[in-house]
């Protein structure tokens, strides 16, 4: 990825928080150069890790988008091979709405949406809470569940019939990520638009991909907060040395171990799953103590509400409930040394 995108995000970036240009633009601006299509995670990861360093929002948008090409990937079928060239080229966006299916194969919830069997495929009838990307020339990916309690991966689009998006949230950061809830009345979803119906292979497939990626949005972030805090450190803000030290210090192991297990998933290795959440935990919590401290050092300026530390301190204020949430995640490890131990 050449520097000319990443000075055009950082460019837009005020744009984009004050919501006057949508976060979605980030996907043509990739799509154009073929970063969507790249084999290794590992430089996927650094990818978004640099844009979400710049604008949060557009690796937000990015982030979603790019995880609806990864499950075409792992599903390839026939559908999904006809679909990736157009969301490759970003052309239209991916919309990521499985929250519930990555709580239900936790044990931290259940699937939202009731798929029931019609002739030629299934009437999708239910609500998704939260998803982004939305516009009516999206793609949407989630799961379902039968009345005979099988649990399908299913793609539909954003203007099928039946299909209502929600008016975006009022939200204190990532205005411009259009996010809202989605309603599914009777929705036709047709037999070959079933992604999947092996659905704890299908996460254990894709959940590596997506926390390794959702790390990224928040190791950006948390790398862009501690250099600023850094140039701050005169006069009275010198008491705050160390801290700002010891935060960085720990965003760059953390950057390292990301790129260590990225690189190790790229070469086939099983990583356990412990050590995904707690990397995905500690660069949640290195983001938000990043983003605190350059509000501190920041001053009059810090509170600013169109100010970089600011906006940077209200997209943190995000991630400890991006699902899944800092709570969940606690439950999730605290579970899975648990298993561990046994």
């Amino acid at each position: 990825m050449g520097s000319a995108i990443l000075e055009k995000i950082a460019e837009n970036a005020k744009a984009v928080d004050k919501n006057e240009l949508p976060a979605r633009y980030g996907l043509e601006l990739l799509g154009g150069q073929k970063l969507f299509i790249r084999d290794g995670l590992r430089d996927t990861a650094r990818q978004l890790r640099r844009i979400a360093a710049e604008d949060l929002s557009v690796a937000f948008s990015i982030w979603a988008h790019t995880m609806v090409i990864t499950y075409l990937r792992t599903a390839d079928t026939g559908y999904a091979h006809e679909l990736l060239p157009v969301l490759e080229a970003g052309q239209r966006p991916g919309v990521t709405g499985m929250a519930p299916a990555f709580k239900e194969a936790a044990g931290a919830g259940t699937i939202d949406l009731a798929a029931t069997p019609v002739e030629g495929g299934y009437r999708l009838n239910g609500r998704l809470a939260w998803a982004s990307n939305l516009a009516d020339d999206a793609l949407i990916v989630t799961a379902a569940r039968t009345p005979e309690g099988e649990r399908l991966l299913l793609a539909f689009d954003g203007d099928a019939e039946g299909v209502t998006l929600g008016s975006p949230f009022a939200l204190l950061g990532l205005n411009a990520t259009a996010s809202a809830w989605i309603s599914l009345e009777d929705v036709f979803v047709p037999e070959a638009q079933i992604l999947s119906r092996g659905f704890e292979e299908f996460i254990g497939a894709v959940r590596p991909t997506f926390m390794i990626l959702q790390t990224s949005e928040c190791l950006g972030l948390a790398d862009a907060a501690i250099s600023a805090a850094a140039t701050r450190l005169t006069g009275i803000n010198e008491v705050l040395t160390g801290d700002v030290a010891q935060v960085r210090d720990r965003i760059s192991e953390l950057i390292a171990e990301q790129e260590a297990i990225a690189s190790a998933l790229d070469n086939g290795e099983a990583v356990d799953r412990v050590k995904l959440l707690e990397l995905r935990l500690a660069a949640a919590e290195a983001a938000v103590d990043a983003t605190a401290l350059e509000v501190r050092v920041a001053g009059g300026a810090g509170y600013a509400q169109s100010s970089p530390a600011s906006r940077r301190f209200r997209e943190a204020a995000f991630i400890p409930v991006q699902s899944p949430s800092e709570t969940q995640l606690k439950w999730e490890l605290g579970r899975a040394r648990a298993q561990e131990e046994n």
